[in-house]
Formats: structure tokens, C-alpha cells, sequence
């Protein structure tokens, strides 16, 4: 049962990293291009945000992380982009569950995230760039064991323990030290088909 269920993540993993580009497409709507900070930046939100909830759920552990409600609460991280997050809220919350288990979204600027009581988060998605803010996310996701995730270039390499790849298709991006330092396992399947940065 083990292999089938593994083999079933796969294959929608699959599916879902196939429309990515198709999805860039459409979800770089003038809607989000108009609030992001430029076209590129928008396209990789508008992705980064369907790619999400597929990297959280190749976290194994992720059931331990429902607090007493029975809902996982995802958090939308911003400095200065209220609108933006908004928007992505309404889309993760049309997504309705991760493997099986209702979602609930939080809007955060980064200077409340410090405070946030992080054993009610599965996860933290990136909004916008956040330059040396970013500090703030990684001490949070290490701090309380939670996967960080940012659709920005570059932020992966700085810390963020996850992201996306963009070339000819979209790949999910880890940073392994990053993984490893905030205790996360990982699906093997995952870990297989996901781009991957490390310093040692």
C-alpha cells in the first residue's frame, strides 16, 4: 500500500509540475502583474503559489503538524503587500485540503512572523522579496521546524528551504542544508525528481 500511495503522489506531482507553464501563462494575469513587482515576478507567484501545497505535502511529517483544530494553517508572508497576499490567500484557499486534511491561510507581515506561535504553522510562503527580511523567515522555519517556500530567484540559495526552478519546465528547488536544518523528511519521490542546492 505503502508503494501505491507513493507511486499516486508521484504521479500527480507530475501532472501538476507539467502545467506549470501553462499555468505561468494564465496565472501572470494583468490582475497580478499589476501588484506584483514586475511581469517575471508575477509569473513566478502566480506558480509558486500552485506549487506550494505539493512541496508541503512531500513533507512526511506534515500530520504532526495539525494543531487541536484539525486544520493546517499555512502563512502568507509579506512586508508591504497586503493586496497581493490577499489574492493568493483566496487561491490557496480554493485548493481546500493537503493530503486529505483541511487548509486554513494567514496573512503575516514579516515583522509579525517572529511572534507567531509557530506549532500552529505547517508551512511559510514567501510573497514578495524580502532581501535581508529573509533572516526573519529562516530563523522562524528553523526555529520551529517548518518548511519555508519562496517563488523567487535566488532565495534558495540564501536560506529558504524551498522554490522552484524555471527553465524549459518547473522544478521543485531545495536547499538540502536548509532541510536538514530545520529536521524535515522528505518523500524519497520527491527528493528524486526535485532540483536540489547544497554547500557540501
Amino acid at each position: 500500500m505503502g508503494i501505491e500511495v507513493a507511486q499516486g503522489f508521484g504521479r500527480r506531482l507530475k501532472r501538476m509540475v507539467a502545467g506549470m507553464a501553462a499555468a505561468a501563462l494564465v496565472l501572470g494575469s494583468p490582475w497580478l502583474g499589476a501588484i506584483a513587482a514586475d511581469e517575471a515576478d508575477a509569473r513566478r507567484v502566480a506558480v509558486g503559489i500552485k506549487l506550494f501545497p505539493a512541496v508541503l505535502a512531500a513533507d512526511q511529517d506534515i500530520g504532526d503538524k495539525l494543531p487541536s483544530d484539525g486544520v493546517l494553517k499555512l502563512l502568507l508572508v509579506h512586508r508591504d503587500e497586503a493586496a497581493l497576499a490577499e489574492r493568493l490567500a483566496a487561491m490557496l484557499n480554493d485548493r481546500g485540503r493537503i493530503r486529505d486534511m483541511p487548509i486554513a491561510v494567514e496573512i503575516l507581515t514579516v515583522g509579525e512572523l517572529a511572534s507567531y506561535p509557530g506549532a500552529q504553522a505547517a508551512g511559510v510562503f514567501v510573497v514578495q522579496r524580502l532581501g535581508d527580511d529573509l533572516v526573519s523567515i529562516r530563523a522562524f522555519s528553523q526555529r520551529h521546524r517548518r518548511l519555508s517556500f519562496s517563488p523567487f530567484e535566488g532565495d534558495v540559495e540564501r536560506g529558504i528551504t524551498a522554490g522552484m526552478v524555471v527553465s524549459d519546465r518547473v522544478l521543485p528547488y531545495l536547499n538540502i542544508d536548509a532541510v536538514e536544518a530545520t529536521g524535515l523528511r522528505i518523500k524519497p519521490f520527491f527528493l528524486k525528481i526535485a532540483e536540489r542546492y547544497e554547500t557540501h
